[in-house]
């Protein structure tokens, strides 16, 4: 059967899916960004391609059962916000760290077969960024740069409202690059970025330099939280990874010149720690003045974010086609 593509006067529901190796949630809701059901499930231990695609459609069926009851009509299109290098022209996941048995994974189109619907995909950042600019507070006009830490750090990038995408999905994956300072001594080797800077990286050096303050179990939203409530020990972890990333900004800053950068949920939640530390070390290491510097904020999106990145590529689809008309 074919699947008829929509315009955004007849899309009225979407099945959103958001998913990355710690959870699938799913929401339903509306090209506003409305959400009128959510279903969050654990990742299970098998996280083969074809036991995914089981659990999504067994999830689906439930959150479906509870719109049904309540009279909201059936899904329109399903939008899908996921982990790793999602490549836009095949329509496949080519890798994912959260996925390590996934390779070159055919996404969109089994997607497309199990519900028989429109399907629209982006990684994370990207939707992330799209979430923002159609529901947040980023500006669609000039250069935007979006970080995100979970589950590694990754920029994506917009060009006046357009997503910056290529082949292989590979682009933004800025948290591989070795940091040549901070050497692994039972490896030998330079850690990555990944290991001070992502959400697991954030526990890791909490737990190695303030090792008598923290539980062994500490998350990365745990300091984060715990920053936003001023802890200065959690500060302290906040403001030397801001001073970090700041540090290793400024080639892109240089190279782009963008009008914003823009900080992901959790790591917005101590924005006031983290963001005064990020453009200090930006504007010594990139040496430009305050008024050639990117606007520094962070996401006002919350809890909500991981919603809103599961609508935004199907809204964002949809509002690009009738602009184009």
């Amino acid at each position: 059967m074919a699947i008829v593509e929509p315009t955004l006067k007849s899309i009225n529901s979407i099945l959103g899916l958001n998913l990355d190796g710690e959870r699938l949630l799913l929401v339903y809701g509306g090209p506003s960004g409305m959400v009128q059901e959510r279903l969050s499930v654990a990742m299970p231990a098998n996280k083969s391609f074809p036991a995914i695609l089981e659990l999504i459609t067994a999830s689906a069926d439930r959150l479906l059962m509870v719109t049904q009851a309540q009279r909201l009509p059936l899904p329109d299109c399903v939008s899908v916000s996921i982990t790793g290098n999602y490549d836009p022209v095949s329509g496949s996941l080519e890798s994912a760290p959260d996925f390590p048995e996934w390779k070159s994974e055919p996404l969109k189109s089994q997607l497309g077969l199990r519900f028989n619907l429109p399907v629209f995909i982006e990684q994370r950042p990207s939707a992330g960024l799209l979430a923002e600019m159609l529901f947040g507070s980023a500006e669609s006009s000039g250069t935007q740069v979006y970080l995100s830490f979970s589950p590694t750090l990754r920029a994506s990038f917009a060009l006046n409202g357009t997503i910056y995408q290529n082949p292989g999905g590979r682009a933004g994956d800025i948290g591989r690059l070795p940091n040549p300072t901070a050497p692994d001594p039972r490896q030998n080797r330079p850690l990555t970025f990944n290991d001070f800077l992502s959400l697991n990286g954030l526990a890791a050096q909490a737990l190695r330099l303030q090792p008598s303050h923290w539980d062994l179990n500490t998350s990365g939203l745990q300091i984060l939280q715990a920053a936003a409530e001023n802890d200065p020990f959690a500060v302290e972890i906040i403001e030397r990874a801001a001073r970090m990333l700041g540090q290793n900004l400024a080639c892109i800053i240089h190279l782009l010149r963008p009008k914003q950068i823009l900080i992901a949920y959790p790591v917005s939640l101590a924005a006031e720690s983290f963001l005064p530390a990020l453009r200090a070390a930006a504007t010594e290491a990139s040496g430009l003045s305050d008024s050639e510097l990117p606007r520094f904020s962070a996401s006002q999106l919350g809890h909500r974010q991981p919603e809103l990145e599961a609508l935004a590529p199907a809204v964002s689809a949809l509002r690009l086609r009738v602009s184009s008309r």
